[in-house]
């Protein structure tokens, strides 16, 4: 079988049909992505390419044209990304680059597009013993998948049953030119350092440690497989209801008396699946200890605020909640409403706007006021429409279930200094129309 035979049914074998879609390839100018380019273009496959131009070498411009140049003799599109790949705090140069890559890969996706990248064999045994030097787990271990999620669109890598010498050989047998990247040649780099040291080692006494590296991580793979699997009955099994939260988005919640029926390494694994299937982010090891000491085992007055990106861990009456938190924050001064106008308030991340409710809310006279809104300060009375006595806005919260986060951050809304509406949750009594007229209650939305 010829080597873009083997090609096909190596990519077969994660997609079919081939021909109702379109093949995007990461194209990076080196022999792995060209050969996987090459073999796109020879089976007449749809096909455009991408380059990430990343600024780290001198050399860059010079490989965009390389690429363009390589992209129109062989008649593809080709889409070059410009990205800012400087090293990030808490990221090591590695690890910015490739989450900028990705993030650039995935942006210039469009529906119905599937990405290729031309990791091989090699590249897999490498993964491997970089994820066993760093303690991973079997999903670490586990390497790199040949098919994955990459957002809404599937990432293949048809060429991992392929070592680096049979695609090198068939690059030199076409004549091709590729570029060599000089940072490949950095020992500082533990990838580098692995392949230009240890590896030698292990195939000078192992000569075929890279091919049983690779399929540890095969086996691996399959293991985790099982892992998932039970995560996704676990996690189904300990998903709970919750009032949405009105300013502060929750995007899921799970019973903590569900999960303290767990073991603790299928908890850990439950919260691993969650958090990757909610947010599309690895969570590290120190993350999902900390989520089950500090937050399930932990007694019930305990409610740390586990941060995690843009997003926080949370616990209120016997349920972990996972909550966006980016770009929220309180609002100090009195904002001005004309409630026939829609009202943006980008610290909160919300839009007001006044709908219309047709048997109660607020009286329409007060369409034609000006409003303020305001935020908690404590010691606040409110009287509800549909309550006889008034009570602390506290209180009311707390008999609501709004979690303690939501709190200081639902808009009130004055008319002068008379507390009218609290967000979407309560009108005043003073202020609502009879039973059965028509008035306006207050509409939060997101942005």
């Amino acid at each position: 079988m010829s080597f873009t035979e083997r090609f096909q049914t190596s990519l077969e074998s994660l997609f079919v049909p081939l021909n109702t879609t379109t093949f995007v390839v990461a194209y990076s100018g080196g022999v792995d992505s060209h050969v996987l380019l090459h073999c796109c273009k020879k089976l007449n496959l749809p096909v455009r390419a991408l380059h990430v131009h990343h600024g780290l070498q001198s050399s860059a411009d010079e490989w965009v044209t390389h690429c363009q140049n390589i992209c129109e003799s062989l008649d593809i599109h080709l889409d070059v990304i410009y990205v800012d790949a400087n090293k990030k705090k808490g990221e090591s140069p590695e690890e910015t680059a490739r989450n900028v890559r990705y993030a650039a890969l995935q942006n210039g996706l469009v529906a119905d597009d599937i990405l290729l990248t031309a990791q091989h064999r090699d590249d897999q045994a490498e993964t491997l013993l970089l994820q066993l030097f760093r303690s991973a787990s079997s999903a670490g271990l586990a390497a790199m998948p040949a098919s994955k999620s990459l957002g809404n669109h599937l990432h293949l890598r048809p060429l991992l049953s392929f070592s680096k010498n049979e695609i090198e050989k068939f690059a030199k047998q076409n004549a091709f030119s590729w570029i060599e990247d000089p940072s490949n040649q950095d020992e500082a780099f533990d990838r580098n350092f692995l392949r230009k040291n240890i590896l030698p080692l292990l195939e000078a006494r192992w000569p075929e440690a890279k091919s049983q590296l690779s399929t540890v991580a095969s086996l691996q793979a399959k293991n985790l497989e099982v892992l998932e699997a039970m995560a996704a009955i676990d996690m189904a099994n300990s998903l709970s209801t919750q009032n949405n939260s009105s300013v502060i988005e929750t995007l899921s919640v799970l019973s903590i008396d569900r999960l303290l029926q767990l073991s603790s390494s299928r908890l850990l694994n439950l919260l691993r699946y969650w958090i990757i299937n909610t947010l599309q982010k690895q969570p590290t090891k120190k993350l999902l200890e900390e989520l089950e000491s500090s937050l399930i085992q932990s007694q019930q007055d305990a409610n740390p605020d586990i941060v995690f990106s843009d997003f926080s861990f949370r616990k209120f009456q016997g349920n972990l909640y996972l909550i966006k938190t980016d770009n929220v924050s309180v609002i100090q001064k009195d904002v001005e409403w004309n409630p026939l106008v829609l009202l943006d308030l980008p610290d909160l991340n919300v839009q007001l706007k006044a709908a219309t409710s047709a048997s109660k809310g607020l009286n329409k006279q007060l369409l034609d006021e000006l409003l303020y809104v305001r935020f908690r300060k404590g010691g606040e009375k409110f009287h509800p429409a549909n309550r006889m006595h008034s009570q602390s806005l506290k209180k009311l919260l707390q008999e609501a279930n709004v979690p303690p986060w939501e709190r200081d951050v639902i808009p009130l809304i004055y008319f002068g200094d008379e507390l009218i509406a609290v967000g979407d949750l309560w009108v005043a009594k003073a202020f609502s129309v009879a039973e059965g007229e028509s008035g306006w209650v207050v509409g939060v939305e997101c942005l």
